[in-house]
């Protein structure tokens, strides 16, 4: 989408497919498709027709496929069919969808697609913390290994001891709770080198994943496979990382600092509810702050501190972020949709006296987000 040219003089239908990322943003493919719209001559009589693909698990389903379609629509080009959805690579609504182009236009469309199999594997529960019974928001680190190989009748083992897929922090792992076909995602907050994978979930009232999850104990296995997610990792470099989250979003957070071998300046704004009940990750912030793969920690809990919330600790801390930003720092935020739009809020007034905005940073790669 970022090939779009000023003018196609022989075109008579433009068809847009396009997934969405993070917060409803655009993928790295289409991040400045909007502006090149702008300078779009539509041939006389040119139509579109628009269509999103995602997963209705994330709160923005589609959205930038519907701010495409509202573009487009906004240039006086002929909206040739509402805007269309693809939920989890569904082969039967990608099939009907081109049907009803096909229809509407009289040329053939015949769409068979067949989804690429995932590599599916199981994991046993090897150890987990547990935080937030407190404050009524139970949360759990949770950290699972290869199966055990077992041994048979005559001690020999019956299978070698299965392998940790290849993943790194940021990524996600999709979880079959028990007797359900659909799918939960999770961030992981470890990568496959480390020897185990590791998650941050918070029990949601009523979600079968996460009371699975939950209830599980050690030796319990899960079943999922990998879904990769490199565009949501820290610069390479030596620039200032400034790492947002809340509750269980500081999993990949945590995953990234973990991993700062080289001593990149990284510094994390993170808010929980109670320092007693739900600090999480609060052993190894403190190490990692020892041994400078952390040089700031940030804290932010809304039931003890004035400054309740995690967008207010940013706020009182203005000076100082406007100056790593300045500096050409690189943001990454992970957690909840009302935390992340607080969060993007306050950071756009800090840059704004530096002639830039959120939207200019996101653009640049310099503002990344995880948000559910």
């Amino acid at each position: 989408m970022n090939q779009l040219a000023e003018n196609y003089p022989q075109a008579s239908l433009l068809i847009i497919l396009t997934s969405t990322y993070g917060d409803g943003g655009a993928p790295s493919s289409a991040d400045i498709f909007k502006e090149k719209l702008s300078h779009l001559h539509p041939t006389k009589g040119l139509s579109f027709a628009v269509l999103g693909f995602g997963d209705k698990q994330f709160s923005k389903f589609c959205q930038f496929a519907v701010e495409v379609d509202e573009a487009l629509a906004c240039r006086e080009i002929n909206r040739l069919a509402d805007c269309g959805f693809i939920d989890r690579q569904s082969t039967e609504q990608f099939s009907l969808w081109g049907k009803h182009i096909a229809d509407l236009t009289g040329l053939p469309l015949n769409l068979n697609y067949s989804a690429r199999p995932v590599a599916r594997f199981e994991l046993q529960l090897i150890n987990r913390a547990d935080f937030g019974f407190g404050v009524q928001a139970p949360t759990s680190i949770l950290r699972f290994g290869p199966v055990a190989a077992k041994k048979s009748w005559l001690g020999l083992f019956s299978k070698q001891t299965s392998l940790l897929p290849d993943f790194e922090a940021g990524d996600l792992i999709g979880v079959f709770p028990p007797g359900d076909k659909t799918h939960r995602y999770y961030s992981l907050a470890s990568s496959s080198e480390d020897g185990t994978l590791e998650i941050c979930v918070r029990k949601q009232p009523g979600g079968l994943c996460s009371g699975f999850l939950h209830n599980l104990k050690a030796g319990d296995r899960i079943r999922g496979f990998i879904q990769a997610k490199p565009d949501f990792r820290p610069a390479k470099g030596g620039i200032p990382i400034i790492l947002i989250g809340a509750g269980a979003g500081i999993g990949p957070l945590a995953g990234f600092i973990r991993k700062n071998n080289a001593r990149c300046p990284m510094h994390l704004y993170w808010g929980g509810r109670d320092p007693q009940s739900d600090f999480l990750y609060q052993p190894e912030l403190n190490r990692y702050l020892k041994d400078q793969r952390l040089i700031g920690l940030s804290t932010a809990f809304s039931r003890t501190q004035r400054s309740a919330y995690v967008q207010d600790k940013i706020s009182d801390d203005a000076q100082n972020v406007r100056y790593m930003i300045e500096k050409g720092a690189q943001k990454l935020v992970c957690g909840g949709h009302d935390m992340a739009a607080g969060v993007k809020q306050v950071v756009n007034d800090i840059v704004l006296p530096l002639g830039i905005d959120v939207d200019q940073l996101i653009l640049k790669g310099r503002y990344l987000e995880d948000v559910y």
